[in-house]
């Protein structure tokens, strides 16, 4: 068998395994043991316990109902299905292995027909597009009764922030609708770029990053468990490189204890770069020296070939700028320009054209400071 990830192994089990967020986790245990439960939106960055405590809490609310009554969407996991995959039948998808098929597609299967169905009742023909498909995966779990009658259903819809503008009013409705037999948790990065319809019908909660020193008193004690020697500067390195993202500390400690006996802080910087850290840091030194076609040709190769998505490249591109030696006010000029880029793409522009825009201005600003 292959070694247990330890992000997966340490992840939150109970509420005592969280660190750091007394107050959003004894709101929550209230909340439980009342059993007072609104509609939820957990917002913060990755690796914070988001949802972690979504299920957690889930569980304290359903009980024994929990398997029956909880539904878990990832909604780019859905948005990312092909049509000519979601139209495949349960007959069809019987006929494939257990390794062939997961429990998203056999779902995804009866909502398309519930789509198509929904479609043919507005007089339009064709096959249900995929805005319609997420929608329906969205209200066919709500609409549905539930199991115990005593009980109301939950579902936990995780980067929530993938949802159109248009598309948070469909679910606004929805929410409205089945607000007797159903509640909503959403999981997203931040409140940004929500509608204030969905928020006011929701209690927020922040899980905001740690502080690197319980990042790295969290590492130190996971290291002793697993019977890994560890540095100080080591530990100080993974707190700074996982930017607050326990899941991120975590697998850096494990690839780095498996490289050396001893884990050093060389280990740790060789190992914390990823495919997407490198080519992100290649872009940003094509713009500043000028190299804006070559910069732009490279883009559209990670989103459109392999597959990132234009958050994720915005992201590591924002990592890399802020670690350059700019002056102060040049570093000013651009993050208000990546913050600027990264709030058109939450409103669902044209994605590639913006950080093609990105790209333009670090050109001129590598000709300024040059």
């Amino acid at each position: 068998m292959e070694p247990v990830l330890w992000s997966l192994k340490y992840r939150p089990k109970t509420w005592a395994d969280f660190i750091g967020r007394a107050n959003t986790i004894n709101q929550l245990k209230s909340l439980a043991k009342s059993n007072v439960f609104p509609n939820m939106i957990f917002y913060g960055p990755s690796g914070t316990g988001k949802t972690a405590a979504a299920e957690i809490f889930s569980k304290e609310i359903l009980g024994d109902s929990f398997s029956a009554n909880f539904k878990f969407l990832n909604i780019r996991d859905i948005w990312d299905i092909p049509v000519t995959k979601a139209k495949r039948s349960v007959q069809d998808l019987a006929k494939l292995g257990r390794d062939q098929r997961s429990e998203l597609d056999e779902y995804i299967s009866v909502v398309f027909r519930e789509a198509k169905t929904a479609r043919n009742a507005r007089g339009r023909s064709g096959d249900p597009t995929r805005s319609e498909i997420l929608l329906e995966a969205i209200r066919f779990f709500a609409s549905t009764a539930t199991v115990a009658d005593e009980k109301i259903k939950i579902l936990m819809l995780d980067e929530a922030d993938a949802l159109t503008w248009g598309m948070q009013q469909a679910l606004r409705r929805t929410m409205e609708q089945y607000s007797n037999v159903c509640r909503f948790i959403l999981i997203t990065p931040s409140l940004s770029g929500w509608s204030p319809a969905i928020i006011s019908r929701s209690l927020a909660l922040n899980f905001s990053t740690l502080p690197d020193e319980l990042i790295q008193s969290f590492i130190a004690e996971v290291a002793s468990k697993e019977n890994v020697t560890i540095e100080e500067s080591a530990l100080a390195a993974i707190a700074r490189e996982s930017s607050g993202d326990l899941r991120r500390a975590l697998n850096l400690l494990q690839v780095s204890s498996v490289a050396s006996d001893v884990v050093t802080e060389d280990n740790v910087y060789e190992h914390s770069e990823t495919m997407l850290t490198l080519r992100a840091r290649n872009i940003v030194n094509l713009a500043l020296d000028g190299q804006y076609e070559q910069a732009r040709k490279e883009v559209r190769n990670l989103m459109a070939i392999e597959d990132y998505s234009p958050q994720e490249v915005c992201l590591e591109i924002e990592r890399d700028l802020v670690k350059r030696p700019f002056s102060p006010q040049t570093l000013t000029k651009v993050l208000d320009r990546v913050a600027e880029i990264d709030y058109r793409l939450l409103q669902g522009k044209n994605a590639f054209i913006h950080i093609a825009a990105l790209l333009a201005s670090l050109q001129a600003i590598g000709a300024e400071e040059n």
